[in-house]
């Protein structure tokens, strides 16, 4: 059986498992790009060269994050079905910025993963 992926520069529209979002009748709907293993290794080494040197816990943490924020921006292109209270949120640093760790971290890992990805992939 032959292996297809995505290409690096293609959109795709994920629909995140989290809170029961697949099920529901007008799901949450994520546009971004498959984040290629060269791509990942590329932020590790923005995150190691940031953080070379540093011994104090927190301040790694936070320049890690700040490469997570920013791989989350460049690969999210937009979201449909985010509210923030009353108001539909559509831009990915205002989601990462409000968003719930958990689905935060399974749109990181559905742009990592083929297979993921795939699984929440809106069927035509």
């Amino acid at each position: 059986m032959a292996i297809i992926s995505f290409d690096k520069d293609a959109v795709v529209d994920y629909i995140p498992s989290y809170g029961g979002n697949r099920n529901s009748e007008d799901p949450c709907v994520v546009r971004l790009k498959f984040v290629p293993y060269s791509k990942v290794q590329e932020y590790s080494r923005i995150i190691a060269s940031r953080t070379k040197g540093i011994s104090d816990a927190s301040r790694v943490t936070e320049l890690t994050q700040s490469v997570q924020r920013k791989q989350f921006v460049d690969n999210v292109e937009s979201v449909k079905g985010y509210y923030i209270e009353q108001r539909e949120v559509t831009e990915p640093h205002e989601v990462y910025d409000t968003a719930d760790t958990e689905l935060v971290m399974e749109i990181i890992r559905a742009m990592e993963s083929h297979w993921k990805l795939t699984e929440g992939q809106v069927k035509n």
